[in-house]
């Protein structure tokens, strides 16, 4: 099974689902105080203005560069001038919120969450070339790391202070089924090689070697032999395709589905997910009850409804602060070149709205562990 990595998976545990992340390279302290002590914010041309504020072309350079780093596919939804403009408006959001906040004193707790966090980004940063030359050409710094994480962190805080205990409950109740804990047999036959992405094999004989596989398996046969042959999934091969006693919570959306609905003991039709086909039969599956949650899961769930909480405002009362939008014009392609997915940007504008593309393979609103 793949999961997040352990520098990204902090961060994502404070988005909590939420877009934004912002980062941006140390200047002169007359700067930072011109601009509420955001580091490079004076630098660069003024690409929007809000209520409060102002942000520079080089403020949201580096801030798209840090997520890209966190995010690989950011930089694909920021080839899309729509997007881009969202990432824009959602990272003016986080500026006017941490505000008010920016004073608090942190914690020996928080300030131990923003040094573990900046060695591994720093480690998983440093362990790839390419990733190191975005950054350094960005010009990020450590001072940069720690002043936005700890905005982040101190927002998503603020937020989950206002949850109360009923609203979590109430939360429970509407997704009570990832809370399911299930053993689970798979065997994967993929379409795609997880390490490069790139074709593995055609969708249609992916489908019918899955077939196949299953119909040797009502015909009685061994799961560890099968698995063992045929499945292309690691993380399970070698143990008959057992996932053992885990949150439904834990798999991909299409997988997590099946092993909610699909009947004890009977070997299903084949699933699909973006690696390709899952031949899957759940052994056991067994309700939680909200009081035997851990305390970690009431924290996803309090995260999960401050993330909520954040997008409103980001919908309902940000379009009101925000007075000028001033992203450079997307080039039109030339006739005959291909269509220009994004289109292109308006250029000024001060509309208001919020979009969640949050679409980290790896991440369930933050810590989605997925079959592979």
């Amino acid at each position: 099974m793949l999961r997040t990595k352990g520098w990204r998976k902090s961060l994502l545990l404070v988005l909590a689902g939420v877009l934004v992340i912002t980062l941006m390279a140390s200047c002169g302290k007359k700067n930072e105080e011109a601009s509420g002590g955001v580091p490079g914010a004076g630098e660069g041309k003024t690409i929007a203005t809000y209520k409060d504020g102002t942000v520079t072309d080089k403020e949201f350079k580096l801030y798209s560069t840090f997520f890209g780093v966190v995010q690989p596919q950011t930089e694909m939804y920021l080839s899309i001038p729509q997007l881009q403009e969202q990432f824009l408006r959602e990272y003016i959001g986080y500026k006017i919120l941490y505000k008010p906040l920016a004073d608090k004193k942190q914690t020996d707790e928080e300030k131990k969450n923003v040094d573990t966090f900046y060695t591994q980004l720093k480690q998983a940063v440093d362990a790839d070339e390419a990733t190191k030359k975005k950054v350094d050409d960005a010009g990020l710094t450590e001072k940069d790391i720690r002043y936005f994480f700890t905005m982040i962190s101190t927002i998503m805080k603020d937020q989950e202070s206002k949850i109360t205990d009923d609203q979590v409950k109430k939360q429970f109740d509407t997704v009570k089924d990832d809370y399911n804990v299930i053993s689970v047999r798979h065997i994967l036959i993929t379409t795609v090689d997880t390490t490069t992405g790139a074709e593995k094999r055609k969708d249609a004989d992916a489908l019918k070697l899955a077939k196949e596989v299953k119909a040797q398996l009502d015909a009685g046969g061994d799961w560890t032999t099968l698995a063992k042959k045929y499945s292309e999934d690691p993380g399970s091969k070698d143990n008959g395709g057992l996932y053992e006693d885990q949150q439904a919570k834990s798999w991909v959306a299409e997988f997590k589905d099946a092993a909610n609905k699909q009947p004890i003991g009977k070997i299903g039709d084949p699933v699909k997910t973006e690696y390709g086909y899952h031949v899957m039969k759940v052994e056991k599956r067994t309700p939680t009850a909200f009081d035997k949650l851990t305390a970690a899961d009431k924290e996803e769930l309090k995260s999960s409804l401050a993330s909520t909480n954040l997008n409103k405002f980001m919908t309902d009362e940000l379009p009101k602060q925000i007075t000028k939008i001033d992203l450079p014009k997307a080039e039109t392609p030339a006739a005959g070149t291909g269509n220009n997915a994004g289109g292109t940007n308006s250029g000024t504008t001060n509309s208001g709205g919020t979009t969640n593309t949050n679409k980290d393979a790896t991440t369930n609103n933050s810590t989605k562990t997925e079959t592979k």
